[in-house]
């Protein structure tokens, strides 16, 4: 039976680890080792002048200064969830789309005035600000955290040079760039991964199999690794 290596930041590795024993994958079969650890920063700024925010992540929310909750502010989120805890942070929010590029499109339509702020971390996929330069759109960046690289566990390192199958699911590219880049054989491995984007990075690691969620979500992520632990299983 194969092992499946949650590397989530661990707030995140707990809700999937506990989705995943939900869906009948068994406690002992899960290991959590995340590989980014979220570090907060100190930050300031004015936000007099902002008339909207982005917000591309969940972590963003978590790390919310103080100056945007309950302020009312329109909030362009990606996704369904990471909009419902943005309306739970007091922000008027929108999905617009299911990835970064998709909330860049509906932007770029809508066009909407005056300063937008995006609250990212020091790692994101588009940079907004850098993306829509000489548009009529302003953007610009709140870094309020850091994804920090974190080593592996021993037991982890056990199991993936043990040659055992493990599936890996990976959420983002910042995840899959640092675990990929890692000197292990991934032939026996299989990657679950949340976009082709990540999937690249897999592929040039050389895992054995690596299998793309339908959609860019917590839920197609474990839609696709559960049927995968049955088929194994079986």
């Amino acid at each position: 039976m194969p092992q499946i290596l949650v590397t989530r930041p661990i707030d995140q590795a707990l809700r999937f680890a506990m989705d995943l024993e939900n869906a009948g994958v068994k406690p002992e079969k899960i290991l959590i080792d995340p590989i980014l650890q979220i570090n907060a920063l100190d930050v300031t700024f004015d936000f007099s002048n902002v008339r909207g925010i982005l917000i591309t992540s969940k972590n963003a929310l978590r790390h919310l200064p103080a100056g945007l909750i309950e302020c009312g502010f329109p909030a362009y989120c990606v996704g369904s969830s990471t909009t419902r805890l943005a309306c739970e942070c007091g922000l008027v929010a929108k999905n617009m789309g299911k990835t970064a590029k998709e909330l860049a499109n509906a932007l770029a339509k809508i066009s909407p005035k005056g300063l937008l702020v995006h609250v990212r971390g020091s790692f994101t996929t588009i940079d907004f600000s850098n993306h829509f330069l000489g548009t009529e759109l302003k953007i610009k960046n709140l870094i309020t955290y850091h994804q920090t690289e974190q080593p592996l566990k021993p037991e982890t390192q056990n199991l993936l040079q043990a040659g055992r199958d493990v599936v890996v699911p990976l959420f983002s590219t910042r995840s899959a760039q640092s675990f990929c880049k890692m000197k292990y054989s991934w032939t026996r491995h299989t990657a679950v991964v949340i976009s082709e984007n990540v999937a690249k990075y897999c592929e040039k690691a050389g895992f054995g199999q690596i299998i793309v969620s339908l959609q860019p979500d917590a839920r197609s992520m474990l839609e696709a690794i559960v049927p995968l632990m049955r088929i194994k299983i079986d």
